[in-house]
Order: C-alpha cells, then structure tokens, then sequence
C-alpha cells in the first residue's frame, strides 16, 4: 500500500482564518468586540456615543402634496380701465382706459396677476367713447350753427 491509501480522510477541512459571523476586522485583536456593520440606533433623547443631542421641533408644515401659492392680486389698472371705460361712454374721457387698459395689460404678462378681462374690456370699451366723442364733434360740425334770425 502506499502512504495516500493508508491515512484515513480528514473529516472537515480547517475553516479559513478570521472568517464567519464574529469575524474580528482587519488591524483589531480577538479581545476586541465584533464587527458590526449596522451600527445601534442612538437611544432617546441623545446621540449614538450617549452624548445629549439636539432634535429638531416638528415642522410647521406638514409633509404632503406641495401647494403653489395663490396668484398676485387682480391688476389696479385694470380696474381703472374699466371703470374709466364705461364713465367714458357718458363723458369725455374714454381715452384713458385705452391707456390704463395697455399699461394693465402690460403689467399682468410681466407679473401673472389677474385682470386681463378687464383690461381689454376697458380698451373696448375706452375705444368706443373716443369713436362716440368723434362721431359727435363731427355731427356738430357738418350741421353748423343755424340761428336765423327773422
């Protein structure tokens, strides 16, 4: 028989060195505690090493679906223009709500605010006054004064 028939079979083989669930990381001792990857939880009140820690009063706004703030007011020219608009039908001043009426119109595009309908009512109705304006100077002019005098 030769040497490998007549030893008998090892029953396990040797398990590596430092290896298995209390496997001590490399540069520490077999004295030191284990390695555990997923460190505890700090307790109540303090932080992991016992130190007392500073915890962060809730929120004044609750986590949830987010709001986007509400638009800027409606426009004052815009306002104006209307108001000047229909005052301009009865007198002569419907040239300003053309005018507010674009500045208003101006202002809402750059800013967001609300108003744009009356901002264009007010054109309307500005442009409607200066035509009725024109349509009575030229009635007053083609008819001309007619005093007779008998």
């Amino acid at each position: 028989m030769s040497d490998n028939e007549s030893r008998p079979a090892d029953p396990s083989p040797e398990p590596a060195p430092n290896s298995g669930p209390d496997a001590t990381p490399p540069g520490s001792t077999p004295d030191s505690t284990p390695y555990d990857p997923y460190p505890a939880a700090p307790p109540p009140g303090g932080t992991a090493d016992g130190a007392p820690g500073y915890f962060a009063p809730p929120s004044a706004h609750p986590s949830g679906p987010y709001y986007y703030p509400p638009k800027p007011g409606t426009n004052g020219f815009a306002v104006a223009a209307l108001v000047v608009g229909i005052v301009g039908l009865c007198l002569c001043f419907g040239f300003l709500g053309i005018i507010f009426g674009n500045i208003a119109r101006r202002q809402i595009e750059e800013t967001g605010q609300a108003g744009a309908g009356m901002a264009t009512a007010g054109i309307v109705l500005g442009w409607i006054a200066v035509g009725w304006i024109a349509l009575r100077v030229v009635l007053a002019v083609s008819v001309g004064t007619t005093d007779y005098y008998y």
